[in-house]
C-alpha cells in the first residue's frame, strides 16, 4: 500500500470548499508528510488556497520545546506560516495514563477550535494504522456501530470543518515517502510506552495479528467502510422515525409513536434525537434505561430521568428534553410591593406581572403588597366557584408541567393563599364584576432545548 500522490490529490478534491487550510503539525512523520505533500501541490499549482500550520504545545514532555523548535524550522524551510498554541492539560479521569491521553486530546481540540477562522479547514494526519488502532480500542470498550466505524474523514468543527486525507494510507507508506523525499521528523519516545493503550495495540497486538493475517489492513478497512455505510443507514432510519415522533418542537417527542417502534429502532431514534439536540450521545446502558422508562411510563403519568446536561420527562404521552437548571431555593420568601411595580423578576425563576382589569383577578382595593412563597406541602385553596382542594390536586387537574410545580410562585395575603398564577384566585379575595382587580400572570423560565 504505497503512498500515491495522485490518489491523495483525488481525496483532497473531494473535500468540501474552504478558503484556506490549517494543518495540525505535531512534528511526527504523519503530519510532516501531510504538510510537505500539500506544499508540493501548491508549488505545482494544484492547490490554490492559503496554507498554514498549527502546532499544539502541551508542555507535558521533556522535549516539548525541542518539538516546537523543529516545527518552526520545518515550516520556515517550506515558507509556511506557523502558529504555536500553548495549552494547559487538566487530568480529570482516575486512570493516570488513560486520563493523560484523553486530557491532552481534549486540550488539542479546544485549541484547534479556537484557532480556526470561518471558512478554514483543519487537516489532520491520521492514517490507516491510526484508524485500525482506534477500531480495536473501541471494540475493546464495547462500542456500537458509530464508534466502530472509526474516525470520520470529514466532520464539522467550530466555524468550519475537519478533514483527514490520509486515512487510506498506511504508516509504512508514509515512512517510505518521507525517506524518499529526505524528510526529517520527530520520534516521540513515549510512543514506545506500552502502558498507553494505543501503543500496546501498535507494538504488541497488531504485529501479532499481522504475523498470522498479513493482509489484515485491507480486510479491516473494508469492514470499516461497511460499518460506516451501516451507520449512515441507521441515521437515515432514525430521521424517518423521528419525523413521525417529534412534536412541534424538536425537544418534545410522542411517547405513543415511539412505542410503535421495535426496541432497537426506538434506541436508534433516541440516540439520533440526542444528536439533534446537541447533547452528548447516551451510552448503551443509558439508552436501555431510557427506552425502558418510555415503554413502562403510564401515558397519563409522570416519570423523570437525569442525563448529563439535560433532564428527561415522560408526561401526558410526551417525552420532554429540558435544559438542566440551576438549583432552586424554594424556601425563599419575597414581598411584592404592587404600588411600586407591576412586574417582578424572580431570581432565576421567571417574571410575575400584574395587570389592572375590571371584574377579574384579586380585588385591587386596599392591596399594597403580596407575599411570595413556594410549595412546602399541604397547601389548599378554595378557588372561585369551586370547593376547597389541595394545591397538589389543583396542579394535577390543571396539568401544570411537573418541572414547574415546585417553582410556581404562590401569592399570599398575610398567611392566606390568595392567588395561584395561571390557575385562579381564592374566592374570598376575588374581584367582583364591578370592581377593579389585579390579574397576576407568571412567565416561567424557559428550559427548552429546542433549536428554532
Amino acid at each position: 500500500m504505497n503512498f500515491n500522490l495522485e490518489k491523495f490529490n483525488t481525496i483532497l478534491q473531494s473535500m468540501p470548499h474552504c478558503d484556506s487550510i490549517v494543518v495540525g503539525l505535531s512534528g511526527g512523520i504523519d503530519s510532516v508528510v501531510l504538510l510537505q505533500v500539500l506544499h508540493s501541490l501548491k508549488k505545482q499549482g494544484r492547490l490554490d488556497i492559503p496554507l498554514r500550520a498549527l502546532h499544539i504545545h502541551h508542555g507535558l514532555h521533556i522535549d516539548a520545546d525541542a518539538w516546537k523548535a523543529f516545527c518552526e524550522k520545518f515550516c520556515a524551510g517550506l515558507d509556511v506560516p506557523l502558529e504555536i498554541s500553548e495549552v494547559h492539560v487538566e487530568i480529570t479521569e482516575p486512570r493516570a495514563v488513560t486520563g493523560l491521553e484523553n486530557a491532552a486530546r481534549n486540550a488539542r481540540y479546544r485549541a484547534f477550535e479556537s484557532s480556526l477562522e470561518i471558512g478554514e479547514a483543519l487537516l489532520l494526519a491520521h492514517h490507516l494504522d491510526d484508524q485500525l488502532e482506534t477500531f480495536l480500542l473501541r471494540l475493546m470498550r464495547g462500542a456500537g456501530i458509530r464508534g466502530l466505524a472509526g474516525m470520520p474523514r470529514y466532520r464539522l468543527l467550530a466555524n468550519s470543518f475537519l478533514f483527514r486525507p490520509l486515512l487510506d494510507f498506511s504508516r509504512e507508506s508514509l515512512i517510505d515517502y518521507a525517506r524518499a523525499c529526505g524528510l526529517e521528523w520527530i520520534e516521540d519516545n513515549s510512543n514506545q510506552d506500552v502502558r498507553f493503550d494505543r501503543n500496546y495495540c501498535r507494538h504488541k497486538l497488531l504485529p501479532l495479528i499481522e504475523q498470522r493475517w498479513t493482509n489484515y489492513r485491507e480486510s479491516w478497512n473494508k469492514s470499516l467502510i461497511l460499518l460506516g455505510e451501516t451507520d449512515e443507514l441507521l441515521k437515515e432510519l432514525a430521521e424517518i422515525d423521528l419525523n413521525f415522533t417529534v412534536r412541534d418542537r424538536v425537544d418534545v417527542i410522542g411517547q405513543k409513536q415511539l412505542l410503535r417502534l421495535s426496541d432497537a429502532r426506538r434506541r436508534n431514534a433516541l440516540r439520533r434525537w440526542f444528536g439533534l439536540l446537541g447533547l452528548e450521545k447516551p451510552g448503551w446502558n443509558q439508552l436501555q434505561q431510557l427506552s425502558h422508562t418510555v415503554a413502562s411510563a403510564d401515558a397519563g403519568g409522570f416519570a423523570a430521568l437525569s442525563f448529563g446536561a439535560c433532564l428527561l420527562y415522560c408526561f401526558k404521552g410526551n417525552l420532554y428534553a429540558l435544559r438542566r437548571s440551576q438549583d432552586f431555593d424554594n424556601t425563599q420568601k419575597l414581598t411584592w410591593q404592587l404600588e411600586k411595580r407591576s412586574k417582578l423578576e424572580l431570581s432565576g425563576n421567571g417574571i410575575l406581572r400584574a395587570e389592572s382589569v375590571l371584574g377579574s383577578g384579586i380585588r385591587a382595593s386596599n392591596i399594597c403588597s403580596l407575599n411570595i412563597k413556594y410549595r412546602t406541602g399541604g397547601e389548599a385553596c378554595q378557588l372561585v366557584g369551586r370547593p376547597t382542594k389541595r394545591l397538589k390536586k389543583l396542579l394535577q387537574e390543571e396539568e401544570v408541567l411537573p418541572w414547574l410545580r415546585e417553582r410556581l410562585p404562590l401569592l399570599y395575603l398575610e398567611d392566606d393563599l390568595a392567588c395561584i398564577p395561571g390557575i385562579g384566585v381564592a374566592e374570598r379575595y376575588a374581584a367582583p364584576s364591578n370592581e377593579q382587580g389585579l390579574l397576576i400572570s407568571w412567565e416561567a423560565p424557559d428550559f427548552s432545548l429546542s433549536r428554532k
